[in-house]
């Protein structure tokens, strides 16, 4: 039963969660307002009325778990701030699933606080945890339980041999280890249990963040190469990175026509390094497929608009309006089939590729600007951009080579409207770079 004190102070941090979410504020019963007057409950020690704690509950039903991250991340959390409200979550009566995902993460924060603050990992936290369920009385684990928390060891030597961010993705361990705490049912509130979850969980935000930093160091030296030239191949074998399949795709299909003949890319001097582009990206949690999807359907998206529409000439989104040179737009309206084999038909890909791509950053900026102080829902956005800025980058040299054809061939105007496209899709990659 919580005291006067532990009420008041769980009761200010949800009032402002609620309040701040409501954007006004709302009624208190009797029992409450009394309960927080400190001139009719002077003794702070002294137990609150079961009517008091029922109130606690119900606002506590409406605080999800998200809300109180967020909460304490912005604010800052004390020791005994944290403490108390896993005290409260544990001495309901009956739990929910948000009631697990709560406790499991101010358990978890507690005890980072306390690494930070000590400057030393967390040794095996049992005891510290049954000093702060002191109280408790707590049956013996079951059988089932015992088998359970047996599987804990097994996804710590899991996590201990990650190398890259994607084998946190591909394994599926995030899904994984909430589906084996959420089988203990009302048992994960037992010192055991959720000592061992507290131990997991540090161990593997540790390894998530020393693996999410070196991602974020890779791309951003990757994004501070020069913008004006594509990254030589030591640039991107020293940031572990790759073009995509798609863009490689591009450069050999240009490479078997007279356009690059004897030509040497960026693309071109990686192919026979032995690891797919595909896989180097991957390793950094970035989809290609998904990517590669959302580039075609863009296209096709752009494609269907501009010939139903001849009079267009810009595209509206979320960012910028990107407009279009009259011969940008009429690539799309004469993009040729992949079976044709031709200088315009490289010459309409081209820029319809380079335009999609803008597009496609234009789409993702103000998503990743909006999710950017979130935990995690910001990744997605961050993985699109890095992949359009590689995607980018490499379709610079293709139209650049193309130019370059045309220059030879006597066609100077294509050259000048390909020259053109490639600074409009420069400014855009100039964009994702300064996020990085």
């Amino acid at each position: 039963m919580a005291t006067t004190k532990e009420f008041r102070e769980i009761h200010s941090i949800y009032q402002t969660l609620l309040e701040g979410g409501l954007k006004h504020s709302f009624p208190l019963p009797q029992v409450v307002e009394e309960m927080l007057d400190p001139k009719k409950s002077a003794n702070e020690s002294q137990p609150v009325p079961r009517a008091a704690e029922e109130w606690l509950e119900l606002l506590d039903m409406a605080v999800t778990p998200h809300m109180m991250r967020s909460y304490f991340n912005e604010r800052g959390a004390q020791d005994s701030s944290l403490r108390v409200l896993i005290r409260f979550i544990v001495s309901k009566k009956s739990h929910s699933q948000d009631d697990r995902d709560k406790v499991d993460w101010l358990a978890t924060h507690l005890f980072k606080l306390r690494e930070e603050q000590k400057r030393r990992p967390t040794s095996w936290p049992k005891t510290d945890v049954i000093e702060i369920l002191e109280g408790f009385d707590f049956p013996m684990l079951s059988r089932y339980a015992e088998d359970l928390l047996m599987e804990m060891p097994a996804l710590l030597d899991e996590v201990k041999f990650f190398e890259h961010f994607s084998q946190i993705t591909d394994s599926r361990i995030l899904q994984r280890a909430r589906d084996l705490k959420n089988q203990f049912g009302d048992e994960f509130f037992q010192p055991d249990v959720l000592a061992a979850v507290v131990n997991y969980n540090l161990f593997f935000g540790n390894k998530f963040h020393s693996l999410m930093q070196d991602t974020l160091r890779q791309v951003h030296e990757f994004a501070q190469t020069g913008e004006n030239r594509p990254p030589t191949t030591a640039q991107i074998m020293d940031s572990d990175y790759r073009l995509t399949a798609d863009a490689l795709r591009q450069l050999s299909e240009i490479g078997r026509k007279e356009v690059v003949v004897g030509a040497t890319s960026p693309a071109g001097n990686l192919a026979g390094q032995g690891v797919p582009p595909e896989q180097q990206l991957r390793q950094l949690g970035v989809d290609v497929e998904q990517e590669v999807l959302y580039l075609r359907n863009r296209t096709e998206e752009l494609t269907m608009r501009l010939r139903s529409n001849l009079n267009m000439t810009s595209v509206p989104n979320s960012f910028a309006p990107l407009m279009l040179s009259e011969w940008e737009a009429a690539a799309f309206r004469t993009l040729f089939p992949e079976s044709e084999q031709s200088f315009r038909a490289d010459f309409a890909r081209g820029l319809c590729r380079a335009i999609t791509l803008i597009y496609r950053i234009y789409e993702e900026i103000p998503h990743y600007l909006e999710k950017k102080g979130s935990e995690y829902l910001w990744k997605r956005h961050y993985d699109s951009l890095v992949y359009l800025l590689y995607e980018g980058r490499n379709q610079k040299e293709i139209l650049g080579q193309l130019a370059g054809l045309s220059e030879k061939r006597g066609l100077p105007e294509k050259s000048r409207q390909l020259q053109s496209t490639v600074q409009k899709l420069d400014t855009a990659l100039a964009k994702v770079a300064e996020l990085f």
